[in-house]
């Protein structure tokens, strides 16, 4: 799983310290500690540290790992995921950018070894999907929500039933169905691209529905399909999509701020 030689192996030699025992200064005997046991620490650290909800040290940990081990797939990818998960997570319009940009560097590193790997192939989607969201010209926007669209399909080829990236389809879907008639037929007169010929209303709801089918404890799918459901004046039904989103522990990092979200949607609904 790692990129290192069977054999290879590092010294930790610890200096030679007095004696609390025999008041006497000892000399250490070198301990070797073998490459793949210290690249399975920094993922095993690092995914705990996510566990915890704790991307940003997550994120920390495993920079420090591809410091040292820059062909480190298993920290590559989750790199990726963990920048994603921390961009998500602030409110710095400028960290947040480099964020999205350090992940997707992560994700496209990950791909360029293994093109078919699900977790790279849709850690790369969504990190190109929420840079097509957070800004840029209308080209650059339509090229990344186009590659983005190409590697959830992707996804799905291997896997049909992936939930994440349902979830990708879907947003990217529902942000189109946003621009309009008249604004989509501008956006697909001169830039083209799959997604802005398919991405409807009810290719949102259907690839949203089919995320939470795949795997109905993530949050984000659920504010997601409720999003979908109040752009439409849906409103029972994106009430009942928020409540539910609301009744799931928090799964991952972004989950608590997801959660604020969905109470203001529900807050401005009600108003």
């Amino acid at each position: 799983m790692y990129r290192t030689t069977a054999h290879l192996s590092l010294t930790v030699v610890l200096a030679s310290t007095p004696s609390a025992v025999w008041g006497r200064q000892e000399n250490v005997v070198p301990i070797p500690i073998p490459v793949e046991a210290l690249a399975r620490s920094a993922v095993e650290e690092a995914d705990s540290l996510f566990d915890a909800l704790d991307a940003r040290a997550a994120l920390d940990r495993l920079r420090i790992r591809l410091e040292v081990a820059p062909d480190d797939f298993e920290a590559r990818w989750r790199a990726a995921r963990a920048a994603l998960a921390f961009a998500v997570m602030t409110s710095r319009g400028a960290e947040r950018a480099n964020l999205l940009r350090e992940g997707e560097a992560h994700a496209d590193h990950a791909l360029a070894v293994r093109p078919d790997h699900i977790e790279s192939l849709n850690w790369s989607a969504a990190l190109k999907g929420r840079r097509a969201l957070e800004g840029g010209g209308p080209r650059e926007k339509s090229r990344l929500g186009q590659e983005a669209w190409e590697l959830a399909h992707r996804v799905l080829t291997i896997d049909p039933n992936d939930a994440f990236a349902h979830d990708i389809l879907g947003k990217l879907s529902q942000e189109v169905s946003k621009l309009g008639g008249f604004k989509r037929f501008l956006a697909r007169t001169f830039l083209g691209s799959d997604l802005l010929r398919l991405g409807t209303w009810e290719g949102a709801e259907r690839h949203l529905r089919a995320a939470i089918d795949s795997d109905p404890r993530v949050v984000l799918f659920f504010l997601d399909l409720g999003d979908t459901y109040l752009r439409q004046d849906k409103l029972e039904l994106a009430r009942g999509a928020f409540e539910a989103g609301l009744e799931l522990p928090d799964r991952f990092p972004p989950d608590a701020r997801f959660k604020r979200t969905i109470r203001r949607r529900l807050a401005a609904m009600t108003n």
